[in-house]
């Protein structure tokens, strides 16, 4: 067989290889779980406890208050010090559990860091299936800690 003939096989052989590949793949791509991994929900808990970090920092060095809000329904946490905010998507549930010092008019919520450290105090709950994450908020000091979901 000559030189040229071999690479056509060659070439119908990957492209039969490439076909067989793709049908699998589109065969299977109905099994993979969609929407929110336990992995980007721990994430999204890290993203959450560093911008109320942030802003708590914020306010210890501009020493005045600054205000992290909490929008229940968007399921979004905005900074009170920079533009940033961390939306979450719609199949993560987000709690809250506060204070009345946390609530603004409008039934609107903001973890409101003094210069001092001291806040109003609260715990967002993200949860998705059995998975909760935890970011709870020390009303005296400002901590501001993340709990993982309890194993077993």
């Amino acid at each position: 067989m000559s030189r040229r003939g071999s690479r056509g096989i060659v070439l119908l052989d990957l492209v039969i290889a490439m076909a067989l590949l793709s049908l699998l793949i589109f065969m299977v791509l109905p099994y993979v779980a969609p929407g929110t991994s336990p992995s980007r929900l721990g994430a999204y808990a890290a993203d959450v406890a560093a911008l109320f970090k942030s802003d708590r920092t914020a306010a210890a060095r501009t020493g005045r208050e600054v205000a992290t809000r909490i929008d229940l329904v968007a399921k979004k946490i905005a900074s009170g010090s920079s533009r940033r905010a961390v939306s979450l998507p719609s199949d993560v549930t987000l709690d809250l559990i506060a204070s009345d010092a946390c609530r603004l008019p409008e039934g609107q919520f903001a973890v409101i860091f003094a210069a001092d450290g001291r806040t109003c105090g609260a715990v967002l709950s993200l949860a998705k299936a059995s998975l909760v994450w935890r970011i709870r908020i020390n009303w005296l000091t400002g901590f501001v800690d993340v709990v993982p979901p309890q194993s077993g």
